[in-house]
């Protein structure tokens, strides 16, 4: 009987244990009441006690389609390397314009921060991360200041940024692709307030990296501004990973090398800014 109690006291040390350790994944938690303004959190295995920077992350789609769930390997190599990882849905056009966009990313910042210490997330370590039109809201809410103001918050809390081939000229970007009038109209002066190249001049910027696949000089110049630093140390050019490719192949185990080392990369930016 005594040895059958030890056993049982064995066991529930166990399972306690395991659900110190234990990933929790936790899906579609509401940061404001709208259906698209959801997002998912995952978290590594780690003792209750510790602390992780976080990266919060926003999909592409042309500022029209996407989802949270598009996430590939990257829940699973982030909280590999002890991240919390967390995934976020924005509105959409034409239900909204981009600058609402914007603000719902600000708000989702906020509930990750009011939530920090239920996920154990560093405040001092928050990172965004968004590909395509998510990369373009990632900078644009690290440059202007009014998206996070809104919500209470300031640049200064953002702890690096991330733009995974996103545009950030969209003056430039509409001369190239016509078609996103649909998303940003016909007037240029809302095309220069759409860009974050347009703030890189104010003061709390994070730093940056940038995957891109063009050589284009705003790129660095963006880089170079925010990081205060050699634009091309910030800067990752892809040769012959696709669009939707470079995203997709970000963390993969199974990745081409040019994708490996596009996330090693990445990582080392990450790494240092969250010592």
């Amino acid at each position: 009987m005594r040895r059958i109690i030890k056993w049982a006291a064995l066991i529930i040390v166990c399972i306690g244990l395991f659900a110190c350790t234990a990933n929790k994944n936790i899906k579609n938690i509401h940061y404001e009441k709208e259906e698209k303004q959801t997002l998912d959190i995952y978290t590594p295995k780690t003792d209750k006690k510790e602390k992780h920077p976080v990266i919060i992350y926003l999909h592409g789609g042309g500022w029209t389609g996407g989802d949270k769930s598009n996430v590939a390997s990257k829940p699973a190599y982030f909280t590999e390397k002890g991240y919390v990882f967390v995934s976020v849905n924005y509105r959409l056009h034409p239900d909204v314009q981009y600058n609402d966009m914007a603000y719902d990313v600000a708000k989702a910042i906020q509930w990750v921060t009011n939530h920090a210490d239920e996920y154990q997330i560093d405040q001092s370590k928050i990172n965004v991360m968004g590909h395509s039109a998510g990369g373009h809201l990632a900078g644009l809410i690290a440059t202007d200041a009014k998206y996070l103001h809104r919500v209470g918050l300031e640049p200064a809390l953002l702890n690096s940024i991330v733009i995974l081939d996103g545009p950030l000229n969209i003056k430039q970007f509409i001369e190239a692709i016509p078609s996103y009038k649909k998303v940003f109209g016909a007037d240029q002066k809302v095309w220069t307030e759409a860009s974050p190249l347009t703030y890189i001049n104010k003061p709390n910027m994070p730093p940056a990296y940038l995957v891109t696949r063009w050589g284009d000089p705003a790129v660095y110049h963006f880089a170079e501004t925010l990081n205060k630093a050699a634009g091309s140390e910030f800067v990752y050019q892809v040769k012959n990973l696709s669009h939707s490719g470079l995203n997709k192949m970000f963390g993969s185990p199974d990745a081409p090398k040019e994708a490996q080392d596009m996330t090693t990369a990445v990582m080392a930016f990450l790494q240092k800014n969250n010592k």
